[in-house]
Formats: C-alpha cells, structure tokens, sequence
C-alpha cells in the first residue's frame, strides 16, 4: 500500500513539474516574440518605421515654446497617404505653419476617437486637428482592433473602445493583451511583412485592389449615425483648446455620403473641407477601383486641398468663435 501511494506522490509530482516547465517555455517564448517585435518590426519594417515617427512628431505638436505658428495636425489612413503630398502642403503653408501628419493604414473613426484623445491626454496641443475619412468610415462600427490597441490607444480607455465596438469579453481580453504585448498588437503586420518578402508579387498585386464597402451611402442615415460621433471627437479637441476638422477625400462614385456628413458637422459646429466632390475626378486619377488617387491624381488634389486649408485659417484667424466653416466644391 505505501509503495503505491508513494508511486501516485511521485507521478503527481512529476505532472507538477512538467506543468510549470511548459508553463516557464511558454513564458520565454512570449517573451522572445514580444522582444523580437520590439526591437525587429520597427526597424525593418519601413511602414511601422514611418508611424512611428510621425506619432513621436504627432505627441509634441504644440508642445514647444509658444510661437505665432499655427499648429495642424492632420490624421487618417492611406487615403491621406496616397491623397495628399504632405512635403507640398508643409512648403505652400509656409514658415507661418506647424504642419504635422500621422497616417495609420486601415483605421476608421472609432481608431482616431481614441487616438486623438491619447494624443491630447498625453500633451499634444494642435491648433488645428484634421481628419480624413471618407463618411462611411465615419460611420462605421469597427476598429483596426488589436493593432490601434498597441499603437493608438492608452490603456485607461481601453474598457470605453471595448464597449463602443460591442467586443465580448474575449475580444476584450486581446485588446488588453495587445495593448501590453507588441507581439499581439502587430502580429497581423508581422505576418505580413514576411508574406510580402517572400511573394514580392504579392505586394503589387494587392496595389490594384483596394476594399470598397459596397453598402450605398444614404445621406440621412449618415447623418444620424455621424452627428453624434463628431459631437464626441470635438468635445475633446476643443477641450484642449483646438479646433475640429474634416476633410472629405474625393473617390470615384459621386454617391459618397457627403452631403450627410456635412449636414451632420453642421448641427455640431464642426467645418468641413470638401475641395473636391466625389465624383468629379475620372478613373484614370485613381489608382485601383476608384478609392485610392494615384500620384496624378494627389498632385491635383493636393493644390486644391491647400487652398481649402488656407480659406479654414483665415476664417479662424479672423473669427476665432466661429468653427464652422465650409469649403466650396470646385465648379
């Protein structure tokens, strides 16, 4: 009897034993991947190395002595990217303009809620926020999830995003994780970034393709679903003193929401810069389906969203009260 129960003390001792050896393996294999991610992905990566950069510049806008420069902050994802040649609108602002921008692929309204707000939390002080999203983006009901947790969200806001996008506790649980873990955060961008330099071809294939949310923009219910959300995001701008606004990027369909996003930046008393109507530019200024403007296109866009900016600078300089203004659509 003794011989067994010291046999079942023995094996019991054993399964504990292998238990916290694989329990310390896979400790030390999150560890590596969460290092290797840190000090790999950012640097080899020149996507992640331009974020990166453009969020440090993002973080002290504003933060500087003060000077007579009016500081502009300008978010949004590849359609600002793509749309508008940042160099050219920096050099035609002139000395007089701190102009500043952060692109994030893929993000939406609720990733620029929460990023702006951790930007202003943080101490960024923009005169001026812009932001670029085509109306259904304003409207939609997703994030890009996971990797906005590590790289624009603060993890006391973390709870409010989860509710906002109606995630379940265990998509809740992966945005925490992936705010502490970069690993977790970027692993979708990891597995990318290794697909595409094995398939080069993969890369360019994807360049002719670009999602488009096939759901047809109706201007009314753009306008109830965006009125509140604008609302939302300029209480915190100008809580710190900035002044809310939105640009509309033009895209091929003419059908685009517009008229609904500005009805409901209207009510708020947020302006809107529409240069460009959707719709106005022919496919041969779009480099996929209609979406995103190839480099033709950009340069014409960015001449006209130049001289909408400094119609919205004027109006505020001369009425500082005043933050509703309205860009005109080209004839």
């Amino acid at each position: 009897m003794r011989s067994s129960i010291s046999a079942s003390d023995g094996s019991c001792a054993d399964r504990r034993r292998a238990a916290r050896l694989l329990l310390a393996g896979c400790a030390v294999v999150a560890l590596s991947a969460d290092a290797t991610a840190r000090l790999a992905l950012d640097r080899a990566s020149k996507i992640q190395q331009r974020i990166v950069a453009e969020y440090r510049g993002a973080q002290r806008i504003g933060c500087e002595p003060r000077t007579a420069k009016t500081h502009i902050l300008v978010v949004g994802n590849s359609l600002l990217d793509e749309g508008v040649q940042f160099d050219r609108v920096r050099e035609e602002l002139g000395e007089t303009c701190d102009a500043r921008r952060l692109v994030v692929e893929r993000t939406t309204y609720f990733d620029w809620y929460y990023g702006i707000k951790a930007l202003l939390d943080g101490g960024a002080r923009p005169d001026i926020v812009v932001v670029v999203l085509t109306p259904g983006q304003w409207v939609r009901p997703d994030s890009r999830g996971d990797y906005s947790a590590q790289y624009l969200m603060q993890t006391a806001d973390l709870r409010d995003a989860a509710r906002d996008l109606n995630l379940s506790a265990t998509e809740y649980a992966s945005l925490v994780f992936a705010r502490l873990s970069k690993f977790w955060g970027a692993r979708a961008e990891m597995r990318n970034f290794i697909l595409i330099h094995l398939m080069p071809d993969l890369g360019r294939l994807m360049n002719f393709s670009s999602y488009i949310d096939p759901t047809p923009a109706v201007d009314d219910q753009i306008a109830e679903k965006a009125r509140g959300r604008i609302e939302r995001l300029n209480r915190i701008v100008r809580a710190q003193g900035g002044r809310l606004v939105i640009l509309v990027p033009p895209v091929l369909d003419a059908n685009d929401g517009a008229p609904g996003l500005t009805r409901a930046a209207r009510s708020s008393g947020v302006a809107v810069i529409r240069p460009v109507t959707s719709g106005t530019y022919g496919k041969s200024l779009y480099r996929d389906t209609g979406f995103h403007l190839n480099a033709e296109g950009a340069a014409v866009f960015t001449e006209q969203f130049v001289r909408a900016l400094r119609t919205e600078l004027r109006a505020a300089e001369e009425a500082p009260s005043v933050v509703a203004t309205f860009g005109r659509s080209p004839s």
